[in-house]
């Protein structure tokens, strides 16, 4: 418990970096940790302790004695107890009952370690975007690019540990076949290839002319040529598209061969589960956008899904976006009864983002596996099964 209160509070210290400079539109890697009035550099293991340094220093800066904000506390020690929150959720050493996947309980906790560490990550970078996303209507794509690159590495170090079956189940996610990993291997080299052709210039960039149609702070629904710019993510998709499929027909001459190892299926599944994370809210993305002649999405959400996906498998994602809705509604139903209450309530609701709704869905999803399988085979029986 000790390492994991260190872990999240280093990693709760890195986070408040990531989104106050991240919303500010600042490098997150230069400069250094220093203070915003006398810019005197914050050293690791004095200024800057995660979890103690706040409390040495009596929030306020060495130097030059100016109040530190409580709220970096506040994220230190609130992201070390959700660590060790999501320990017990897990893995269950209290036994009071977990409620996350069944696989990491059975693990014990050594065998699933790498697939636990990814989760972690997973649920930090998503807090950090959808608080960013709140904030500023953007989602850093940095961001979800590490965790879409990152996800898979983790999946690909659990399959190398010769954790026993658990349920029939050598991972938490359904391992592909070879022609799944032939199918992923090809889509990864076309997302290669097409980000390739995008950053030389060769394919182009969609909404490259957003600033000059819509004023700094608007809204992007606002942007006159949406449908046009649809017709570049077509593209961009179709070379992906067209990468998995000649993939998968590859590696059907794979099929008489012994099963893939564990490992490199584990790989395919986080290339796998990106692309189906990403695919969904892309399509929604580009159909209604063609149909409303508006942004019905933000590139943004595409990505943060695919990266859910990247973890999680194909179908945690589909549940994720299906619950985001009713997160959205309970935030508005929450707002409207507290601007009620103060008096302020104006009958509108103001524009806002729907990345935050999807991070806590996808965080929901994986807190509460449990419970929302259990419900799901209430509701829908043999009829629509779960998928395995």
């Amino acid at each position: 418990m000790g390492l994991l209160l260190l872990l999240g509070g280093s990693m709760g210290s890195f986070l408040n970096v990531v989104i106050d400079r991240s919303s500010r539109g600042v490098s997150i890697v230069r400069p250094g940790s220093q203070c915003p009035n006398c810019g005197m550099r914050l050293r690791f293991g004095r200024e800057n302790l995660p979890l103690l340094g706040w409390l040495f220093l009596r929030g306020r800066c060495r130097q030059c004695r100016l109040p530190i904000p409580l709220r970096y506390l506040l994220m230190e020690w609130g992201i070390a107890l959700a660590f060790v929150g999501v320990y017990q959720l897990a893995f269950d050493p209290m036994g009071w009952g977990g409620t996350m996947d069944p696989w990491l309980e059975a693990t014990g906790g050594r065998e699933g370690a790498f697939f636990f560490l990814a989760l972690l990550a997973l649920m930090s970078g998503f807090f950090a975007a959808g608080v960013i996303d709140f904030r500023t209507y953007h989602i850093p794509m940095w961001i979800t690019t590490a965790l879409a690159l990152s996800m898979p590495l983790f999946l690909l170090a659990q399959g190398l540990v010769e954790a026993r079956p658990v349920g029939g189940r050598l991972l938490p996610v359904p391992l592909p076949g070879w022609v799944g990993v032939g199918s992923a291997v090809g889509g990864a080299l076309a997302a290669l290839l097409a980000n390739g052709l995008l950053w030389r210039g060769l394919l182009p960039v969609s909404f490259a002319d957003y600033d000059e149609y819509v004023e700094d702070g608007a809204v992007l629904a606002e942007y006159p040529h949406a449908r046009r710019e649809m017709g570049k993510e077509l593209v961009f998709c179709s070379i992906i598209v067209a990468g998995f499929a000649v993939g998968g027909l590859v590696a059907e001459s794979f099929q008489c061969l012994e099963d893939p190892p564990v490992w490199l299926a584990a790989a395919a599944a986080g290339v796998i589960g990106w692309a189906s994370g990403a695919a969904l809210v892309w399509l929604i993305r580009i159909c209604g956008t063609l149909c409303f002649g508006k942004e019905a999405m933000g590139l943004g959400d595409v990505h943060l899904m695919g990266a859910a996906g990247a973890l999680l498998g194909w179908f945690a994602p589909l549940l994720a976006f299906a619950l985001a809705p009713f997160v959205a509604l309970c935030w508005l139903t929450g707002l409207a009864l507290v601007e009620k209450c103060r008096g302020r309530w104006s009958g509108e609701f103001p524009p806002m983002p729907f990345g935050p709704h999807l991070a806590i869905a996808t965080m929901a999803v994986v807190l509460g596996h449990r419970p929302i399988q259990a419900a799901w085979q209430a509701w829908f029986g043999q009829v629509l099964p779960w998928p395995q």
